[in-house]
């Protein structure tokens, strides 16, 4: 009788672990769906499989032995099914994060000199503010807004053509601050005397203004576009300390164009001192790096009138913050045409020596084999390469086992310097698709190429700085593959004989 009572007790115990089981199997199972990365006929599979286990444990409580064994498989499943829902929500909850963004910030500073006694911008209300004429100047007033509201009085400001003029002014003591968008900084630190910019300046007052990515599709009717089969995507890297979000020069540049149907992927890496007229310049050249620190809209637009293609969408990639990604992933074989020595003492500040061929590179070594330029003949041409050569290396990490080491950390980093114009349910098709198909991606990589030159610029006004002529043959044939791309025919690519 005893032996009974302890057995029926044992069976109610046994129904409730698996009654937990199934509560779990059913929420892995929704999850699943939100997740929307999976295939259907997967899920289904997951689905019953979880079912019959369930099931299965159930119907064996009626005998002692097996009972008690798949009470603890049950326990142990329902354990396995409590992290698979806690990784599936943490995937959702950061692809989430970093999709789907139509947002860029302008953050906008006012400047004093290093040596200045002002500490805070009341400090100041009674100096003479430098701003610039034109660019920026949206922000610029509203800043000025903000500052007059803060003091409690009209400040006066006088104009300057350019980020040079302006700095210069502030030099000069012409003024006691200048109000400066901080991503034209950048415009100025390579010109002669003003190498050393960031050291001789501090600000003093800040405020981040943001506003919405501008998207016309009416005027890319004339553009390269093929719909869901053939489209491409501007990979844009940012070396900045802040969000990837915020504007900042665009020092990497490729152009990501998959064919869905010859399963072919073209990579077109185009050096950031090209000089070509920006989107907002009219026939006004610029190097293509400032065309970042007026939005990414700005160098989306700009590119696509480079090579007359329609870029859906683009992956804006903080090349500060990617070290902790790739630390993460655990490094990154990445392979160099050159055997070199790269140094750089203002992001990494290391050097390391690289090895013709392969080399296992961490974080901060695979960011200044992307950064380096000055050990090469062909300088950014190079580097464009290398860049290329970086981002093979990190999808290649991604999409192996080796992501699942250190996958919540993995998540978190790329989520915090990784933002895409992607929509989640298109990343998910995406890769619905790819676990569905399992298809072999054969990778190409194209680099446009030009002259040394130096010139003027829309951003830095009558300063000459160094630029990159484009050779107008290598940019024709890039179209040319570009075209060949969404005509659906399967390409080869020969890279340009470099301009000397």
């Amino acid at each position: 009788m005893e032996k009974k009572k302890v057995q029926k007790i044992l069976r109610i115990i046994g129904y409730v672990i698996c009654g937990i089981q199934l509560i779990l199997s059913v929420l892995t199972t929704l999850y699943v769906m939100r997740l929307k990365l999976l295939p259907g006929k997967y899920i289904i599979i997951g689905a019953v499989a979880l079912g019959v286990l369930v099931i299965l444990f159930i119907v064996l409580q009626k005998w002692l032995l097996p009972g008690i064994i798949t009470k603890f498989l049950s326990l142990i499943i329902s354990a396995v099914l409590v992290m698979v829902c806690f990784y599936i929500n943490f995937t959702y909850d950061n692809i989430r994060k970093m999709a789907g963004v139509d947002t860029k910030i302008d953050n906008v500073d006012v400047y004093v000199r290093n040596d200045d006694p002002a500490k805070i911008i009341n400090d100041a209300k009674d100096y003479r503010f430098g701003i610039l004429k034109t660019l920026d100047r949206e922000n610029t007033d509203s800043i000025i807004i903000d500052i007059e509201r803060e003091v409690g009085k009209d400040i006066e400001t006088v104009e300057y053509n350019s980020v040079v003029e302006l700095i210069q002014a502030l030099y000069d003591d012409e003024t006691q601050a200048i109000i400066l968008n901080n991503a034209y900084i950048s415009f100025v630190k390579d010109t002669e005397g003003f190498q050393d910019v960031e050291e001789r300046i501090r600000s003093i007052y800040n405020k981040n203004y943001e506003s919405t990515i501008k998207k016309d599709d009416d005027d890319k009717k004339d553009l390269l576009n093929n719909g869901d089969q053939v489209f491409t995507v501007l990979v844009n890297g940012v070396d900045t300390r802040g969000s990837a979000i915020t504007n900042s020069n665009s020092d990497v540049n490729i152009l990501v164009t998959v064919n869905m149907n010859t399963h072919q992927i073209l990579m077109i890496s185009t050096p950031r001192d090209y000089y070509i007229p920006l989107s907002i310049s009219g026939e006004y050249c610029d190097k293509l790096t400032h065309s970042g620190a007026y939005g990414i809209d700005v160098t989306i637009d700009t590119l696509e009138m480079l090579y007359n293609v329609n870029i859906e969408d683009y992956v804006r990639i903080n090349f500060d913050g990617f070290i902790d990604v790739i630390d993460a992933l655990g490094g990154i074989t990445v392979y160099s045409d050159y055997e070199f020595t790269g140094f750089d003492n203002d992001v990494v500040n290391m050097t390391y020596h690289f090895n013709q061929g392969y080399n296992e590179l961490n974080g901060k070594q695979a960011l200044l084999f992307a950064r380096e330029r000055h050990a090469f003949t062909d300088g950014d041409r190079q580097r464009g390469k290398n860049q290329m050569a970086v981002v093979e290396g990190m999808i290649d990490k991604v999409t192996s086992t080796q992501i699942l080491k250190n996958y919540t950390k993995i998540w978190s980093e790329v989520s915090d310097c990784v933002i895409t114009s992607m929509e989640y349910d298109e990343i998910a098709d995406f890769v619905k698709k790819q676990l569905s198909d399992g298809t072999n991606w054969e990778v190409m990589k194209y680099s446009v190429t030009g002259s040394d030159a130096h010139s003027t610029t829309f951003s830095t006004g009558a300063t000459e700085v160094y630029v990159m002529i484009p050779d107008e043959a290598s940019v024709d044939k890039a179209k040319e593959y570009l075209t060949d791309m969404y005509a659906g025919k399967k390409i080869t690519v020969e890279e340009p004989v470099t301009e000397e």
